[in-house]
């Protein structure tokens, strides 16, 4: 309700600065030289008042309203700040475990025993296992 408030007489405000007002000081009796509305000295102040206090309201209104528009994109910048971190956090984590496990598995594979009797034994045992194979099921 505020803001429509505030939009309104924001628009209204300029359409009243564009008008051409004539002012012409006028003593008691004299004749007015066109026609239009007659304001004392007191009804002028109060009208200028009145125009610099509406200023003054919106230019506080505006003010509120940038504040809080900065303080909900910094919120969330922030939000979207602290998802970054949490990815990149995560990243490193998966990053790290990964990096080990190759360690390890390289280590495992070059310090095994690669001599030539687990060649020939795995030969040795291949060839006895086709053999039991065949002679069980003749």
């Amino acid at each position: 309700m505020n803001k429509i408030t505030v939009l309104i007489l924001l628009l209204f405000i300029p359409a009243v600065g564009f008008t051409n007002p004539q002012i012409t000081p006028l003593n008691q009796n004299q004749k007015a030289p066109f026609s239009g509305v007659l304001y004392n000295s007191e009804a002028v102040a109060e009208m200028i008042a009145w125009k610099e206090t509406l200023v003054q309201q919106h230019q506080l209104a505006l003010d509120e309203l940038k504040q809080v528009l900065e303080a909900q994109c910094n919120l969330q910048v922030s939000n979207l700040q602290a998802e970054i971190d949490s990815c990149n956090d995560r990243y490193n984590e998966m990053l790290g475990v990964k990096n080990q496990q190759i360690i390890k598995l390289e280590e495992l594979a070059l310090e095994g025993n690669n001599s030539p009797w687990w060649f020939a034994g795995g030969i040795v045992t291949g060839a006895l296992i086709t053999l039991g194979v065949v002679y069980a099921i003749n």
